[in-house]
């Protein structure tokens, strides 16, 4: 029997999804690369490889006996850096962003696109500099989609997860900077990608939640309360059916000020308590007691 292999996984995953090696290759490598990766003729770098397998909507798992020394300390300290950044602290980032800088060089672009990325991360979060990461973001985005625009949106065009990341932190800005048209384009597009694309469902599971969160807050600003308590209560049910905590209690306070104004006080109430329950249980008391306090002074509700 045959062995199966890597360039055998890509061209059967492809194929069954119907793309084709120009959308799939498109700035992570060359369309002959690719072919001769699925013909066996070349073996990816681990790093191409799971850029390649994220746009096909799978998660990198199953390949280590292909990964050189190099490439498995690349993937420990992003893969750190992916974990830091989700809970925001910035002391380990600003650290593993010096290491990761360290160990790249000009042929680690995919590397440097979420080192990037990490970089704005923190200009964002912590420095408050929007107009100095929408720079870095737009830099990042270019490694791999030189043609991406906000204003002219996503295009039929495949995306790994990071390219999601970094798109749905340029809309956030956008929506920061009033650009919120253009923002809130962004993210509904990137909502309807992931519907509609088959995506390993660990990645969805991470970031459909808080971009539908994104979402939801835009539209909270413009009185949508109703489809806001409707997307909310959709993304709650998928955190729950996933178990996926991180989303949860911002998602629960937007469907909660929703519930209020849609004159259903005591659902708000108890939609309230729940988010400050479990920002208390993340240990993020500064956003119970804020929570508490909007709750308290724009809706009249009392929690504990």
């Amino acid at each position: 029997m045959a062995n199966y292999t890597i360039g055998d996984m890509i061209f059967e995953t492809r194929t069954a999804r119907g793309y084709s090696q120009e959308e799939l290759s498109f700035g992570i490598c060359s369309t002959s690369s690719l072919s001769r990766i699925e013909n066996n003729a070349q073996v990816p770098g681990k790093r191409i490889f799971d850029a390649l397998m994220q746009r096909l909507g799978v998660s990198e798992s199953i390949y280590s006996a292909f990964i050189s020394r190099e490439e498995m300390e690349l993937y420990r300290i992003t893969q750190q850096l992916v974990w830091r950044l989700e809970r925001l602290d910035f002391k380990e980032v600003d650290e593993l962003i010096h290491e990761l800088e360290g160990q790249i060089n000009e042929w680690n672009v995919l590397e440097r696109q979420y080192l990037l990325f990490a970089k704005a991360s923190i200009l964002m979060k912590e420095k408050h500099d929007n107009e100095s990461a929408e720079s870095i973001l737009m830099d990042a985005i270019h490694i791999t989609i030189p043609d991406f625009e906000p204003k002219k949106g996503l295009k039929r065009r495949l995306l790994t997860f990071t390219e999601i990341t970094i798109i749905n932190s340029i809309a956030l800005i956008k929506c920061e900077n009033a650009e919120e048209t253009t923002g809130l384009k962004l993210l509904l597009e990137l909502k309807a990608y992931m519907e509609e694309h088959e995506i390993d469902q660990e990645e969805k599971a991470r970031k459909y939640p808080m971009i539908i969160y994104n979402i939801t807050t835009i539209l909270g600003k413009k009185e949508l309360h109703q489809e806001v308590y409707d997307l909310c209560g959709e993304a709650v049910s998928f955190c729950v059916e996933h178990n996926k905590l991180i989303a949860l209690p911002y998602l629960l306070t937007n469907k909660a000020c929703a519930a209020a104004e849609t004159n259903r006080p005591e659902e708000a109430g108890e939609l309230f308590q729940q988010a400050v329950t479990l920002f208390q249980v993340c240990k993020k008391s500064g956003n119970a007691e804020y929570i508490q306090s909007v709750a308290s002074s724009k809706y009249n509700v009392k929690i504990v």
